[in-house]
């Protein structure tokens, strides 16, 4: 047999292996996707923002007084809000996802530039959620400004307010000037402490 004879049955021979394998083998060959899975987890913080009214933003103003002692002196937007609700209030944003704590504190005694004091304990607070009007805060539930953060109003829900009043008792032979101190807020979850 020639040599050219003999390649060339190799060759038949070769794709008809090979053809045989692809008849075979062509229904194992899908191409169809197979199918996988996994987890997918995500963690949301809580998140909360405040605001308080532009009033409170102003500052704490206390009537000018005239004569002493003076005992409860109120700051000036305590009772100027309609059907006098106090114009101090923190609103708590609804962009937030919890409900707040909010928590009170004082830098320290009032000082005029001479450096005469009146004692923090003299300065009051009250607070109330959520609702404000002539009886409420009131005076009967002041409380004694600190210098450390001290939880003054609870369970703010998203969206709501908490509404404030101050006072200020002046001892006899207080010296004359004006005196200053600065109040600061904080928000905390809820369920955290103030410090």
């Amino acid at each position: 047999m020639k040599k050219g004879t003999y390649q060339t049955i190799l060759v038949i021979v070769l794709v008809a292996s090979l053809s045989m394998i692809f008849v075979e083998n062509v229904n194992a060959i899908t191409g169809h996707a197979t199918e996988s899975s996994t987890s997918s987890q995500v963690t949301i913080q809580q998140y909360l923002a405040i605001d308080p009214s532009p009033e409170l933003v102003a500052g704490i103003v206390f009537e000018d007084i005239a004569s002493l002692p003076m005992i409860n002196d109120n700051a000036t937007e305590n009772y100027n809000g309609s059907g006098s609700a106090s114009n101090y209030y923190i609103n708590v944003s609804t962009d937030s996802n919890t409900n707040v704590t909010f928590c009170i504190r004082a830098s320290g005694d009032l000082l005029n530039p001479a450096l005469d004091a009146i004692g923090l304990g003299n300065e009051t607070y009250a607070s109330n959620v959520t609702s404000s009007d002539l009886s409420s805060p009131d005076v009967a539930d002041e409380v004694s400004m600190t210098v450390n953060h001290t939880k003054a109003a609870d369970n703010i829900g998203v969206g709501e307010s908490s509404y404030w009043r101050f006072w200020l008792d002046v001892p006899a032979g207080q010296p004359t000037g004006t005196y200053n101190n600065t109040v600061s807020f904080k928000a905390v979850n809820l369920g955290s402490t103030c410090n």
